[in-house]
């Protein structure tokens, strides 16, 4: 017999704060499709019983779609047991419902509660999960002082992966994936982590040059993406020397890249192309502007680039891009 463990699903919270609300169409198409890859990975491996820990949805408050969405997925193949362990706040958000799949069976883990069934046995304590097979010894889940959970008895303890990143740390940080749990006639076999997931990190450094205008940058981002998949967590820096009086908007940015990248993050570390020696007599307002941005220590390298771009634009009756 087989289990298939994950963490920390958060269905439609997935890095939430960087996701562009133009593209909120194709995270709920995403997020069913995860739901769908989860119970097809289950049935791929076997797998009897599928374990969610942790986060399921991630939000104070989650719309009835995703809830919806958790449903149709899990009554997909009703062959397949899924045990959703949740906290009261996620419990109570969903229990209410007169529609739950009879092969989903949500589990409040700050409580004492029970399960067993012909092949298993679960018992909760103090959000630790003791899970038994038929007279084998037992196994824990459990979450370490990282705050991720850890599966003991199978040997060494072993970090149970999330499906998916949630965020863009996750992406970059964490190997996402999936473990499966098995037992060979009535013994533990062992546990098996398998990394694979449809969100994968990427991070691109892009230089520029002081000859480089807006439309160049613009089309360099292009080309170093234009390979990289859609729903990549994709992180851009761009280094280089900037042309003195260039403003790099990452909000324009990223409005180039919405319909190709999913998420996206750009920083912009570039340093201004200032030859200081042009304003040391030049007595006009805009050469005390750029002097005294020069000389104030207190300042980033892109925090004074940006301040002097902005000022030199506004004193020279130029346009500014919103930031």
């Amino acid at each position: 017999m087989k289990m298939l463990l994950c963490a920390d699903m958060r269905l439609g919270a997935a890095c939430l704060e960087n996701l562009d609300v133009n593209l909120s169409h194709k995270w709920q198409a995403a997020r069913t499709e995860k739901l769908t890859d989860l119970i097809d990975k289950a049935a791929q491996n076997n797998a009897e019983y599928v374990f969610l820990l942790g986060r399921m949805f991630g939000r104070e408050r989650v719309s009835e779609s995703v809830i919806d969405s958790l449903f149709h997925a899990v009554s997909g193949d009703q062959h397949i047991q899924v045990m959703a362990f949740l906290i009261v706040d996620e419990y109570k958000r969903i229990s209410y419902r007169n529609d739950l799949p009879k092969n989903l069976h949500l589990i409040y883990t700050q409580t004492g509660e029970n399960f067993l069934d012909n092949h298993i046995a679960l018992r909760i304590d103090n959000d630790s999960i003791e899970l038994q097979l038929a007279d084998n010894a037992s196994v824990w889940i459990h979450r370490n002082t990282e705050g991720r959970f850890v599966l003991s008895g199978v040997g060494e303890d072993q970090i149970i992966p999330s499906f998916e990143p949630i965020g863009f740390e996750d992406a970059r940080e964490i190997q996402a994936g999936y473990s499966v749990l098995e037992w060979a006639e009535e013994k533990l076999a062992g546990c098996n982590v398998v990394e694979d997931q449809k969100y994968a990190f990427q991070s691109v450094e892009l230089k520029i040059l002081p000859e480089d205008g807006q439309k160049d940058v613009i089309r360099k981002i292009n080309a170093a993406v234009n390979k990289i998949g859609i729903d990549t967590f994709l992180h851009i820096t761009i280094t280089g020397r900037s042309a003195f009086g260039l403003t790099l908007s990452s909000d324009a940015l990223k409005k180039q890249l919405q319909n190709r990248i999913f998420f996206v993050e750009i920083y912009d570390n570039t340093r201004m192309d200032i030859d200081e020696e042009m304003f040391e007599n030049d007595i006009s307002l805009r050469s005390e502007f750029v002097r005294l941005a020069l000389q104030d220590d207190s300042l980033s390298e892109s925090e004074r680039s940006r301040i002097i771009s902005c000022g030199w634009n506004v004193l020279s009756g130029g346009e500014v891009s919103a930031e």
